[in-house]
């Protein structure tokens, strides 16, 4: 009897470590590659968010509130969750938001005067095998942001930009504004879609191509309503040089090589390069026709975002007339002149008196001093055209013909992202 109950207890302690032991090998089996695909769905690093200084002293706020001097030319930091990007009166700031170990541009951030940004999360997928998004989110508290996001790679992104009076979202390419008070957001795209939903509401508003919202604190969205013209066509270069019109080379000495221009891919970016390699002078002009009637607009902006690879002349030479990048716009006034406007640019050298002079000196139009921009470094520059010439004492222009971007010297590379002209009517 007790040698058959025992017989009977090893059967069914036998039963249990069978059927444990199935049962273990089942949720091994099932288990293991649920949270493996789990893990490589759901694993992330970091964005690499890198900050340089456009214009001036561009403050950077860690999560403890110490502070860093980030200066204009003197490179730049990469910043974390937590971390703010602060702009005083006279500074700017660009950032640039990419994959870790991958030269692809995911989005480009021009951060104005008196803006207060703070980056909330920049996360990627870490395998390649996941179907996951690129996640941006920042706070704009206060100021002026432009967002450019390129054509998506193989991985869509997602970017929320909260403010105090909206939510704003965008999962399309294209280019977008975002402007930040403390009485209203205003949200305009020029190009792509993005969702505004006022912050503790369900009250959204899509907008498209050429719309604007504007988001008074406490209340819901207002649009879409019309935004600024851009008066200039494939100023992105993404149809490569179409509408632009290259001029000529202009070689001082026959025995030496002309340039190139081109499109260039940076990052999925299209971009605009002009090179040339030689002794002596050269200079080419591209144009693009506008032949628009700015009389009855409320302001004309003109925006630039480029970059001086390298350039062998300091300054713009001896007369002031050679430098990497002039920005020039032919126009007839309100008193019905023709005139022409131009900005240059160069990156090498300090002005000399009677050396390396800091404007060009045969050039007969309405001119500034030539601008120093960080050499190698993308740069924004954004300015009221008519209030521009206004403060130079000559009269707003009423009819655009043109705008032409010259670049000149002996050896120089220059790389234009976009340019755009806005008109606000």
């Amino acid at each position: 009897m007790v040698e058959e109950k025992s017989r009977v207890e090893r059967q069914r302690l036998a039963w249990v470590v069978l059927l444990s032991s199935f049962a273990v090998c089942m949720i091994f089996t099932i288990a293991v590659p649920i949270t493996a695909n789990a893990l490589l769905q759901n694993l992330t690093e970091s964005l690499v968010i890198f900050v340089q200084a456009n214009q001036g002293t561009v403050g950077i706020d860690n999560s403890t509130g110490d502070r860093t001097a980030l200066l204009a030319g003197e490179g730049g930091v990469v910043i974390a969750p937590g971390q703010r990007v602060l702009t005083g009166d006279t500074a700017s700031a660009l950032i640039a938001v990419n994959p870790p170990n991958v030269e692809e541009l995911l989005a480009r951030l021009q951060v104005y005067s008196s803006t207060d940004l703070t980056l909330l999360e920049a996360a990627t997928p870490r395998f390649g095998v996941s179907d996951k998004e690129n996640s941006l989110s920042v706070r704009l508290d206060n100021g002026r942001i432009r967002l450019t996001v390129p054509d998506f790679g193989e991985r869509p992104s997602q970017i929320l930009i909260a403010s105090p009076q909206s939510d704003i979202t965008i999962q399309t390419p294209g280019q977008y504004t975002i402007l930040v008070n403390n009485d209203e957001t205003q949200v305009t795209v020029q190009s792509g879609r993005v969702v505004v939903t006022a912050v503790n509401s369900e009250n959204s508003l899509t907008l498209a191509e050429n719309q604007r919202a504007v988001v008074p604190t406490g209340s819901a969205p207002v649009g879409p309503l019309e935004t600024e013209r851009n008066l200039l066509v494939n100023g992105d270069f993404s149809q490569e040089l179409s509408r632009w019109t290259i001029f000529p080379w202009n070689v001082e000495r026959a025995d030496q090589p002309a340039g190139q221009v081109r499109v260039l891919d940076a990052g999925e970016e299209p971009r605009l390069n002009i090179s040339r390699e030689g002794v002596g002078h050269a200079d080419v002009l591209v144009r693009q026709s506008v032949n628009q009637d700015v009389a009855e607009v409320e302001s004309l902006r003109l925006l630039v975002t480029f970059r001086i690879i390298n350039q062998s002349l300091e300054v713009c030479g001896i007369a002031g007339s050679e430098c990497p990048l002039f920005l020039r716009v032919n126009y007839v006034d309100g008193s019905g002149f023709s005139n022409t406007w131009q900005h240059g640019f160069y990156a090498v050298g300090d002005p000399i008196p009677g050396v390396q002079p800091d404007g060009c000196i045969p050039c007969a139009m309405i001119q500034d001093v030539h601008e120093k921009v960080p050499l190698g470094q993308e740069y924004f520059y954004d300015i009221d055209l008519g209030a521009e010439i206004s403060r130079q004492g000559r009269v707003p222009p009423r009819f655009i013909e043109s705008l032409i971007l010259v670049s000149s010297g002996h050896n120089f590379e220059v790389e234009v992202v976009d340019v755009a002209l806005l008109a606000a009517d």
